[in-house]
C-alpha cells in the first residue's frame, strides 16, 4: 500500500505535505484525501466503471434493436427552428465567456468540469449538420436527458469561491440556467429521438458519467493540482466533510439516485404531457 501511495505521490501535482485543505480556495486540491486512498480507489473504481460503461452501453444500445434502429435510421431532421437557433448562440456566447474566464485565469483544466462539458455537448447536438448521421448527437441527447441534473445541485448550491471576474457570477447563472432548460425544449423540436426509458439506459449513462469522473477528470486532478469536480477536495457541505476519505463514494451514490430521479421524474412526465413521439403512435 506504501508503495501506491508513494507513486501516486511521484506523479502527482507537488502538494505540500501534510497541508491542511483550505476551503475557502474553490481552485486548488490537496491530500484531503491520502495519496494511498488515491491510487487504491484509482485501481479499483476506473477498470470497473470503464468495463461498466461498455458493458451497459452494449446492452442499452447496440444490442437493443428498438433503440439501435431509432439511433441510425433517422439519418435526416428537421430544419433547427429559429428560437433554437437563438438557444444555440446563446449557449455558444455562454461557452466562449467561460473558455475566456478560463484562459484569463490560467486556471482552462476547469473546462473539464462536467458543467461545461454539458455545454459544449448541447453546442454539438444542437449545431450538428442535419444531412449528416445523426447517431451520435442523437446518443448524446438521449445520455443527456439522465444526467443533467447537475446543473440543478449548481443552481440549489451555488459554489462562486473565486468567480470575481467581470460578468463570472452572471455567466455562472445562464450557463447552468441554459443546461437545466434546454433539454426540455429540444424534446418538443422533433428534432431528436427519445429512446424509450430503461434501466439499462440508466445504467450506461451512470457508468459513462463515473468513467469520465474516473479516470479522466481524477487524474487529471492529481496532475494539475487542481480540485476539478471535486474529485480532490469536498464542497462545502457539512456532511460530505465529516464523510472523510468516503466523500467520493457518497457523491457516486448520490449521482446514481439523481440520474435514475432526472430520467424517470423529471424528463417521463415531461415527454407523456407534452411531447408527440412518433414511434409510440401506433400504440
Amino acid at each position: 500500500m506504501d508503495t501506491i501511495g508513494r507513486y501516486v505521490e511521484y506523479i502527482s501535482y507537488d502538494f505540500k505535505p501534510g497541508s491542511e485543505t483550505d476551503f475557502n480556495d474553490g481552485l486548488g486540491g490537496s491530500w484531503y484525501v491520502s495519496p494511498t486512498y488515491h491510487g487504491v480507489e484509482f485501481i479499483m473504481m476506473a477498470p470497473f466503471f470503464m468495463t461498466m460503461t461498455a458493458y451497459f452501453g452494449y446492452k442499452a444500445v447496440l444490442n437493443n434493436k428498438v433503440n439501435f434502429t431509432l439511433l441510425t435510421g433517422n439519418r435526416d431532421r428537421a430544419t433547427r427552428p429559429l428560437f433554437e437557433t437563438i438557444c444555440l448562440l446563446m449557449m455558444i456566447a455562454s461557452y466562449v465567456v467561460t473558455v475566456t474566464h478560463k484562459v484569463y485565469s490560467r486556471t482552462e483544466f476547469f473546462l473539464l468540469q462536467p458543467c461545461h462539458v454539458s455545454a459544449l455537448i448541447l453546442i454539438l447536438m444542437m449545431a450538428w449538420p442535419t444531412k449528416s448521421s445523426q447517431f451520435i448527437p442523437q446518443l448524446l441527447f438521449n445520455i443527456y436527458l439522465h444526467t443533467f441534473w447537475g446543473a440543478i445541485l449548481a443552481l440549489v448550491f451555488p459554489d462562486l469561491r473565486d468567480h470575481d471576474m467581470l460578468g463570472e457570477v452572471f455567466n455562472f447563472f445562464l450557463e447552468h440556467g441554459l443546461i437545466l432548460l434546454l433539454p426540455f425544449y429540444m424534446l418538443t423540436t422533433k428534432r431528436y429521438v427519445i429512446l424509450p426509458v430503461s434501466f439499462d439506459m440508466v445504467l450506461f449513462s451512470f457508468f459513462l458519467y463515473s468513467s469520465y469522473h474516473s479516470p479522466l477528470l481524477h487524474a487529471a486532478s492529481l496532475w494539475s493540482g487542481y480540485n476539478i469536480n471535486y474529485t480532490l477536495v469536498p464542497p462545502t457541505l457539512d456532511f460530505l466533510i465529516k464523510a472523510g476519505n468516503w466523500y467520493r463514494y457518497i457523491m457516486y451514490g448520490t449521482a446514481f439516485i439523481l440520474i435514475f430521479i432526472t430520467r424517470y421524474i423529471l424528463v417521463e412526465p415531461f415527454i407523456r404531457s407534452f411531447v408527440v413521439i412518433p414511434h409510440e403512435k401506433k400504440k
